[in-house]
């Protein structure tokens, strides 16, 4: 059998500036060089009118299906930038179906049924039909919505077994409004949910660069549905946080985010052989803001900064043995926290270096999903091989 030529790219990916949301998707349309990509991909700063741009990308792919949503940053062929949008082609061999949730405010448990129900549906399978090593399932959901956990778990129930990974929607620290969108329909306080059939190799993976400390703290008071924080050890929250880092709490509040990243410190818990991360997003009095839920009770374990090149260059050469071909395309969810960090570090090109020489296309998140959990400060992501010699 003769050998793909890579010349004939299942895949391409594209970057667009300035300009109307007309104009964007046309300049869109015109980079991406898959021949009448079966899926486009797009990921939006909320500085453009995201509906109008939704629209207009579904009118300029009108046989594809679209689906986007808005970021805090993008991640593309000029790497990380502000302000831009980028978009991911998929072609042949690729097949992908989506879902859009419009509000997950009204989500319920069992509502992931019936999601994987319509994209079985739609791709034509059957009832037992999406499996791993197969299939892939990505999602898009709003991170301002406190609902991110409950949609993953619920789709998680039903396929464990399933990879999936994903990010939270952002709209660049406004903390107001952010949307998803499905074939020209957008909406704010949504999700979307994709189902992809690759057909070439696949490999899910998240790193992230934080490790455990002897230190541990109890979750005496929370407000897990808020992600609110109040109290740690039975005292304010923010406080111990304070005196974790060794900085006055007014100054910490002044800092902000931005802030809180410098000092390197964070909070995880422990699940099997893992620790998995809950972000500090901000200071509400005494109150800390997650960018995750815990619940009282839980005992977290106090998380020291690592080196983030280091772990991304060797989660990235981990997951590319793992692929076990040649590495095609990396579609990428690359926490808020992370950028944070790599800017008071002075560190942003170099963490783009890290990701490597293969294509890669995303956008920073308020959170990442991987599996049936959601994540902070953590690179999620999907890498894809060339198909192989048939």
């Amino acid at each position: 059998m003769a050998a793909i030529d890579p010349a004939q790219s299942f895949f391409s990916v594209a970057a667009a500036t300035d300009g109307a949301p007309r104009e964007l998707a046309g300049e869109l349309a015109r980079r991406l060089k898959p021949s009448g990509p079966s899926a486009v991909l797009f990921f939006a700063h909320p500085r453009h009118d995201f509906a109008a741009l939704a629209a207009q990308m579904q009118a300029h792919f009108p046989e594809a299906l679209t689906v986007g949503c808005t970021t805090m940053g993008e991640i593309g062929p000029a790497g990380f930038t502000r302000g831009s949008v980028v978009a991911l082609g998929l072609g042949s061999p690729c097949r992908a179906a989506a879902v859009l949730v419009p509000s997950l405010a009204t989500f319920r448990f069992e509502d992931g049924a019936h999601i994987l129900d319509q994209l079985r549906e739609q791709l034509g399978l059957a009832d037992d039909s999406i499996v791993p090593g197969r299939h892939v399932l990505i999602t898009l959901l709003d991170g301002l919505s406190g609902m991110e956990e409950l949609l993953v778990a619920a789709i998680g129930t039903s396929l464990p077994a399933v990879p999936l990974v994903g990010g939270s929607a952002a709209d660049d620290l406004r903390l107001s409004r952010t949307e998803v969108a499905v074939d020209g329909r957008a909406c704010a306080g949504g999700a979307v949910v994709l189902l992809l059939e690759p057909s070439v190799p696949f490999h899910p993976f998240q790193i992230h660069h934080y490790e455990p400390t002897p230190q541990r703290v109890v979750v005496t008071r929370a407000d897990a549905r808020r992600r609110l924080v109040m109290r740690l050890n039975g005292r304010p929250a923010a406080r111990v946080l304070a005196e974790l880092v060794g900085a006055p709490l007014e100054q910490l509040r002044a800092e902000g985010a931005s802030g809180i990243a410098r000092y390197g410190l964070q909070f995880g818990f422990h699940a099997g052989s893992e620790y998995y991360l809950r972000g500090v997003m901000t200071i509400q009095g005494e109150d800390l803001v997650l960018a995750g839920a815990v619940e009282e009770g839980a005992i977290l374990t106090v998380m020291r900064s690592g080196d983030m090149l280091v772990s991304t260059r060797q989660g990235i050469a981990s997951a590319t043995a793992a692929l076990g071909a040649r590495p095609a395309l990396m579609l990428l969810f690359n926490c808020g926290g992370r950028m944070f960090e790599a800017e008071v570090r002075g560190q942003v090109p170099a963490l783009f270096e890290a990701l490597g020489d293969t294509p890669v296309v995303g956008f920073t998140t308020y959170g990442e999903q991987f599996g049936p959990m959601l994540l902070n400060l953590t690179l999620t992501g999907l890498l894809l091989g060339w198909p192989r010699e048939r």
